[in-house]
């Protein structure tokens, strides 16, 4: 099934808004990054992005608990040298990070199997990171590129984590990550079904930028693991929200947890209907029952409406229905500014300014610029974190970026968007100021889907830069 053949279109929609938005606004993201600046990647901190982060035992325990709702066990211990576990790529820059200001001079890469000293290198001094406070030292071996497994020793701290460096680690990376979609918790909860929504919204949004990407990876599934294709699991787990949905339409009684299914029911429909009209009607009748529900609730809390919203803009760009286009239009020229920061309206406003037809061209335009600034706004918060090099400190603010740059770098690539990106996967690896690997080189990741979702998302849109898609073949890379 060639889904992507259909999305040529969808890129040209999207581009023209965007052409427009930077005729309005100079992006002074272009700032040139060299092969020997850090790709230092990392923010430490898990809390939500209401939490101040202090020292203390006061804070350790609330950022443990934000960690644990999504999916993340904070380790009794920690090692005091950080490394992406998830591996290095051969050619590319490869960091290790020293917490704290007693780890000696030097440090060896050493040879997991035969325990043999391959590379030495130097620990630069520590230096205070002003977002965390915490004292760090960055060292670099990317002169090191032999494959294989390998782990960071020094006399005063001891052994890191294992890890390796290959020149095919994205690719093996990325068909894990794929294959351990199919391992995604369902947890039955308004909670649950946001969160699977919003990650559906973004796997397929992937799907969508980087068909081809996945389609190669497809060739290193074996007979047993066709199940696992994207396509079959997003099937699949619409499915299982259809089962969920009540007689009277909703899901559990919640208003949010039923706009987020009626969402990704009319994008399910809009994607895979055209292939397949059973699974067409099922998705509309869905989407229709849920907003039939959400018709007759009250909508007034800023949550409710930017939910309905979210309802809206997908239903209009599956039907261009009049009522949905109102709604969503009236919600974004009331809303004048700040599109990105919440899940319901950032995904709203793809879904709205992607559509094939009806759209506010000037509206259009002004939400383009809006995310826009945004990224930029990234951008010069990286500029500025010479220690880590991504602006923040939290997983959950490095997930966000995340999913904001890969919208923007996949209508017009930039190699500091991309680098970004690639420094966040890392940070995610276990590159980070706590040395917490949220997700490990056999593809297993944090339990929450949405998070799963823009991954899978980030990661296809920097290997399409990083290795041009088009010649990519996933060469060497075992089944």
């Amino acid at each position: 099934m060639k889904l992507w053949s259909e999305l040529v279109k969808y890129r040209k929609h999207i581009m023209c808004y965007f052409i427009a938005a930077l005729m309005l606004v100079t992006v002074s993201c272009n700032r040139t990054r060299t092969e020997q600046q850090p790709s230092t990647q990392q923010g430490s901190r898990t809390e939500g992005t209401d939490i101040v982060q202090q020292s203390g035992q006061a804070q350790k325990q609330s950022y443990g608990a934000v960690l644990a709702s999504y999916g993340v066990a904070l380790p009794v211990s920690r090692p005091g040298i950080y490394v992406n576990v998830a591996g290095y790529v051969t050619g590319r820059e490869k960091k290790v990070i020293f917490a704290g200001d007693r780890h000696g001079k030097t440090f060896d890469v050493v040879r997991r199997d035969d325990g043999e000293v391959v590379y030495t290198g130097v620990i630069p001094r520590g230096v205070e990171d002003p977002l965390s406070g915490q004292v760090l030292s960055v060292a670099d071996f990317s002169v090191f590129d032999e494959p294989g497994i390998y782990y960071i020793h020094t006399d005063i701290v001891g052994q890191s984590y294992s890890f390796g460096i290959g020149e095919d680690t994205y690719e093996k990376l990325f068909l894990n990550m794929l294959k351990n979609i199919s391992g995604a918790d369902m947890p039955e909860s308004p909670e649950g079904v946001c969160d699977m929504s919003f990650g559906m919204h973004a796997a397929m949004y992937a799907l969508q930028c980087s068909g081809s990407l996945f389609e190669a990876a497809y060739q290193h599934l074996d007979q047993g693991e066709q199940d696992k294709q994207l396509v079959t699991q997003l099937l699949y787990m619409g499915k299982w929200l259809r089962s969920r949905q009540q007689d009277d339409g909703s899901l559990y009684g919640d208003y949010e947890a039923t706009a987020a299914f009626c969402g990704i029911m009319a994008m399910s429909r809009d994607m895979f209907g055209r292939y397949e009209a059973n699974v067409g009607r099922d998705y509309q009748q869905a989407a229709d029952a849920a907003w039939a529900w959400l018709a007759q609730q009250s909508c007034e809390t800023p949550r409710q409406q930017s939910a309905r919203f979210y309802a809206a803009a997908q239903l209009f760009k599956a039907d261009g229905g009049t009522t949905y286009k109102t709604i969503a239009e009236e919600y974004l020229w009331a809303k004048q500014e700040d599109y990105s920061s919440e899940r319901f309206v950032f995904y709203g406003v793809l879904a709205y300014i992607s559509a094939e037809q009806g759209t506010d061209r000037d509206l259009g335009t002004y939400i383009m610029k809006d995310m826009v600034d945004r990224v930029e706004v990234i951008c010069e918060e990286v500029q500025q974190d010479s220690v880590l090099g991504t602006g923040t400190r939290t997983a959950e603010e490095n997930i966000s970026n995340m999913l904001h740059l890969s919208f923007v770098n996949y209508l017009t690539p930039s190699k500091e968007y991309t680098l970004i990106i690639e420094n966040t996967l890392q940070y995610m690896g276990g590159l980070n100021g706590d040395g917490i690997c949220y997700v490990g080189t056999d593809g297993t990741q944090v339990q929450s889907f949405e998070w799963k979702g823009i991954m899978l998302l980030g990661m296809s849109d920097m290997m399409s830069n990083i290795y041009k898609l088009e010649n990519m073949t996933f060469n060497g890379m075992e089944n």
